[in-house]
C-alpha cells in the first residue's frame, strides 16, 4: 500500500500529460482499473513503466524511471537506460515514417 507521505507519481504523470485514466489505460494497454490501482497503492510493473516512458516520449513528454519509482539506484540502471534510449530512437524513427 502506498505510504501517505509518498507522492502519487503515476497520477502526477498522467495529469501532467493531460490524460484521463481511461486514455492513459488505452495508451498503456491496460484497464482503467489497473491505472486506478497504480495510482492508489500498487507499484507499476517494469514492463508497463517502460511502455509509459516510450509512449510519453512519442507524445512529447519526458518521463523517467525516477519519475515513476522515485530515485533509481541499481547496478544495471545505466545499461538499461542506454538500451531503452536506443530503442526509443528507433521507435521514433519508425513512427515518423508512418
Amino acid at each position: 500500500m502506498q505510504d501517505q507521505q509518498q507522492p502519487n507519481r503515476i497520477k502526477d504523470i498522467r495529469t501532467r500529460m493531460g490524460m484521463t485514466q481511461q486514455e492513459f489505460a488505452v495508451m498503456l494497454g491496460r484497464t482503467q482499473g489497473n491505472i486506478g490501482h497504480y495510482e492508489l497503492r500498487e507499484q507499476m510493473p517494469p514492463d508497463v513503466a517502460r511502455k509509459l516512458i516510450f509512449e510519453a516520449a512519442i507524445r512529447g513528454h519526458r518521463v523517467t524511471y525516477g519519475d515513476i519509482y522515485g530515485e533509481v539506484d541499481a547496478p544495471l540502471a545505466k545499461e538499461i537506460l542506454r538500451r531503452d534510449a536506443l530503442e526509443l530512437a528507433e521507435r521514433k524513427r519508425r513512427y515518423a515514417e508512418d
